[in-house]
């Protein structure tokens, strides 16, 4: 049923499917907020499935009409190049690359890969630095594939996995950063990745941690709502059995990378809804993103994450 009462961005439709996960239709909202990225007064609601406990956004927008809320030249989620960025962010964006090619590289010794949502492409770039890896993308922004190409040299395609133009057993490893939470139909998805790996191979999914200390912290402005396009958040151990339907068993779950990018960001709409969007949130935004603020807070960051309460979690699933 499409939604009609609420004001929407221009070109959004909204619609109220029953959970995807268990077909349940019974929605209790648990977070309610505005778009805090791009702004704008309409209010999106998460919601747990009364069937499943699967967190899903409920009214949300139609997978037809949610590209407006991606704008390719506003959605911060898009990232420079690496190679268009001084050596000093430079170092250390690659340490945080080398950190995911890690997950991957330590159960698969060599192959083909594929990055799902792989954005501006620095992931894709950086695994096909490593010997006998051949690494594509795919992203649903024209746009953004065309910017990782001509940046990065990056071989990547437009669309979805669930539509991808592949063979059975193409890639010895599928990769889903900060990507799987965005899906419509998740267990289409699943099923694709399933079908494209190779006996062996190894999907990883990096997704907002639910049993983060951050998400306890600042309930409606933790990061890992990311109203309106987060559409499904997932209990860990329900992602673990969701995905061993699928012959896809969890050989790791870990917060590998530090959560002081989520927290600082999550702090950032604490501050712009205390003091507005100004100097004050800005100047206190710059101060929780600096070089000090990260060297000061590391052993914190270091300790929640060892404990698995960071902001993101990454599970590795082996075929």
């Amino acid at each position: 049923m499409v939604q009609t009462d609420i004001r929407l961005p221009c070109g959004v439709m909204m619609e109220d499917p029953p959970c995807e996960i268990c077909g349940a239709n019974d929605p209790q909202p648990v977070a309610r907020r505005t778009d805090l990225f791009l702004g704008g007064d309409t209010l999106y609601t998460h919601c747990r499935c009364g069937g499943c406990g699967v967190i899903y956004q409920h009214p949300r927008p139609t997978a037809t009409t949610i590209g407006h809320l991606y704008p390719d030249d506003d959605y911060p989620e898009y990232v420079p190049a690496i190679t268009t960025i001084g050596w000093l962010a430079r170092t250390v964006r690659r340490y945080g690359l080398f950190k995911r090619c890690r997950r991957v590289t330590r159960y698969v010794a060599a192959g083909r890969a594929l990055d799902v949502g792989c954005s501006t492409g620095d992931f894709v770039w950086e695994l096909n630095r490593r010997p006998n890896w051949s690494a594509l993308g795919m992203d649903m922004s024209p746009i953004v594939v065309a910017y990782a190409h001509q940046q990065l040299g990056v071989e990547a395609a437009v669309g979805l996995l669930n539509t991808a133009p592949f063979a059975d057993g193409s890639f010895d490893a599928i990769t889903m950063w900060n990507v799987f939470e965005h899906v419509y139909n998740p267990r289409a998805v699943i099923a694709e990745a399933a079908r494209l790996l190779r006996p062996g191979g190894v999907l990883v999914i990096t997704h907002p941690n639910l049993e983060s200390l951050d998400r306890r912290v600042f309930g409606n402005t933790w990061i890992g709502y990311e109203l309106p396009r987060h559409i499904y958040l997932y209990p860990s151990d329900m992602l673990r059995d969701l995905l061993g339907e699928y012959g896809l068993r969890e050989i790791e779950r870990s917060c590998f990378y530090s959560s002081h990018a989520a927290t600082a960001t999550s702090l950032t709409f604490l501050f712009e809804r205390i003091f507005g969007r100004g100097e004050i949130s800005a100047a206190l935004s710059r101060l929780i993103f600096s070089l000090p603020s990260r060297l000061i807070f590391a052993p914190f960051f270091m300790l929640i994450d060892r404990m698995q309460r960071g902001s993101n979690i990454t599970a590795v699933f082996r075929k």
